[in-house]
């Protein structure tokens, strides 16, 4: 895969191709930032305990999973630009819609076709992301993720902006989904057409079944991408709650937690490939874990709002790496075909994102919150240990090399 401009520049629409998948990342990113923010405001409104906002987030999980298990069948019958045009403009108003329920049940119901939809319009723009990889031979998917990290932070600065507006939950929720809509049809409109949404052909089905390349090593890098993630998903789903409830945050200042998070996480991976390469994989990740265990710890032993805004951030700034890490790990460490072994590791990956804000509220139902994030530096200290299962990410093949290396069919 060549990395020079001119390469991708010859390719007809490429660019736009590319502004236009953009769009899509940032609109998911905003929406998530958004809503992340308007959690603890959200479980005000609709009178919900922790155990019942865990359950409702839960039901998230599981529209994903049930999304999961469809998404391979339907990129056989249409291709990922299909997929997003219908999914993107209808994912913003599951906002509103969630607002508007009245109580734990249908909030729940809410979130579960929100997570089929969020499910669906994933794997479509990763789909459509490698794509553009392919056709331009240049690599786009980590500014993709860049894009979506911008678009987060928008999403809770708006917060921001709307609580000292006055707005209310449904009002802010409605705007937002006016605005992502827009930008969903804008962007739908020059994105790339896959030939059958990427899809294997029968020889292929046939040889990658249900089991194929689940490896010892898949397993355990899996394993540490859903502990990160799951981390991390629990710190952006209740650090404003906790500051609301234990620290006595007001909402717009509850609501930096998320902001200081994501800030600190952007900033680091901005830098993140240079310390790599002066520390290597395995101390770098464990260095992480540790600079994350102390932002726990500050976040839960001053009873301050900003000492738990400082926190946060240091949570943001320790797991910002670890995730790319692992990534890099599956695919250097691969022995059979790389597409598999990522696709093998994302499925863990995700049931770590999905999992960790219901966890952290059953254990803030029974704990506390305060009690409940100090718990995290558990999987923090597993992942440090395991860490050094992460030893190829340091090796990093040129692009071309591994492309020749890649397997044909």
């Amino acid at each position: 895969m060549s990395n020079h401009p001119a390469v991708a520049s010859r390719q007809p629409g490429w660019r736009r191709h590319r502004a236009a998948i953009s769009v899509i990342f940032l609109l998911v990113g905003i929406m998530l930032g958004t809503w992340f923010t308007r959690i603890p405001q959200l479980r005000t409104d609709l009178g919900l305990d922790y155990g019942s906002l865990g359950v409702v987030l839960l039901a998230q999980t599981v529209g994903v999973i049930i999304a999961m298990q469809v998404a391979g069948h339907l990129a056989t019958h249409l291709d990922s630009r299909s997929v997003i045009r219908s999914t993107a403009p209808l994912l913003p108003w599951f906002l509103p819609l969630v607002a508007m329920m009245p109580g734990a049940v249908p909030a729940g119901l809410g979130m579960l076709g929100w997570g089929m939809v969020a499910g669906l319009l994933d794997v479509a723009m990763n789909a459509q992301g490698v794509e553009l990889e392919r056709i331009g031979r240049r690599p786009v998917l980590s500014s993709l993720h860049a894009v979506w990290g911008v678009g987060a932070l928008l999403g809770s600065l708006g917060t921001v902006v709307a609580g000292r507006a006055g707005w209310s939950l449904g009002t802010h929720f409605v705007v937002v989904a006016i605005a992502l809509t827009t930008l969903a049809v804008a962007g739908g409109r020059h994105l790339h057409a896959t030939v059958n949404g990427g899809a294997p052909d029968t020889r292929q089905r046939t040889r990658m079944g249900i089991f194929a390349g689940w490896t010892r090593a898949i397993v355990v890098l899996g394993a540490l991408g859903a502990a990160v993630a799951l981390c991390e998903g629990a710190v952006s789903s209740w650090s404003g709650v906790f500051l609301r409830d234990q620290r006595g945050a007001a909402t717009n200042i509850a609501s930096l937690a998320y902001f200081a998070f994501i800030v600190a996480q952007t900033g680091t991976r901005m830098v993140g490939d240079r310390v790599l390469r002066r520390f290597g994989a395995v101390a770098l990740v464990r260095l992480s874990m540790v600079v994350t265990a102390a932002g726990v710890l500050l976040a839960v032993s001053i009873p301050n709002a900003w000492s738990g805004i400082a926190g946060f951030a240091m949570q943001g700034c320790g797991l910002a790496v670890a995730i790319p890490i692992i990534a890099s790990a599956v695919g250097h460490g691969s022995t059979s075909s790389t597409s598999l072994a990522i696709a093998r590791y994302s499925t863990l990956h995700q049931a770590g994102v999905l999992a960790g804000p219901p966890l952290l509220g059953w254990l803030a139902q029974a704990f506390g919150v305060g009690t409940a994030l100090t718990l995290l530096v558990v999987p923090l200290g597993i992942i440090a240990v395991l860490a050094v299962a992460t030893a190829p990410a340091t090796s990093r093949p040129h692009p071309e090399v591994a492309a020749a290396a890649e397997p044909r069919t």
